[in-house]
């Protein structure tokens, strides 16, 4: 599918540098970044939820990590639940099913974004296909995420966890 019009359109817009990085085909933040050879890290991951009421919102959270949805409770002062797969395929009709770029301005979504990932020198994300990642510099992607919330609401996977491996 490549990149994401979407995405493209509004790096442009706001006039953000970046590169692609092309990887062998893999599904998943974490896996694109290992084919990658990029740090866990510095690779952001998009976690889409949704509160009560229906509105969808963005968590941008490290690849490794999971959303600790009692702190992300806490930021955004309600009750948040994944959204479905269908509602995903719905909401990004120019990305791959699996491949949302960390971003949720070009796709009409808050974004909140973990502090863990505003510390980093460079930050990868999803393109929109299995393929194909894009860089941008710390100091674009904290250019970008100066209008999002920022909180600490990830968390490592335990190691020792049967549940988090499977």
């Amino acid at each position: 599918m490549g990149m994401s019009l979407a995405l493209k359109q509004y790096l442009d817009s706001q006039q953000i540098p970046y590169d692609m990085v092309h990887h062998a085909y893999s599904e998943g933040a974490a896996q694109s970044a290992i084919a990658s050879h990029i740090p866990l890290a510095q690779m952001a991951k998009a976690v889409i939820l949704e509160n009560e009421g229906g509105q969808r919102m963005m968590a941008v959270i490290p690849a490794a990590d999971k959303v600790d949805l009692q702190r992300f409770n806490q930021l955004v002062h309600g009750e948040v639940r994944l959204a479905s797969e269908q509602e995903l395929i719905r909401m990004f009709k120019d990305c791959d099913k699996g491949a949302i770029p960390a971003m949720g301005e070009p796709f009409a979504l808050d974004t909140l974004v973990d502090e863990a990932l505003l510390e980093m020198a460079d930050i990868y994300l999803e393109s929109g296909d299995h393929r194909d990642l894009i860089h941008v510099s710390g100091d674009h992607f904290r250019q970008l995420a100066n209008n999002w919330r920022h909180g600490e609401f990830s968390r490592k996977p335990d190691p020792w966890s049967r549940a988090e491996r499977m």
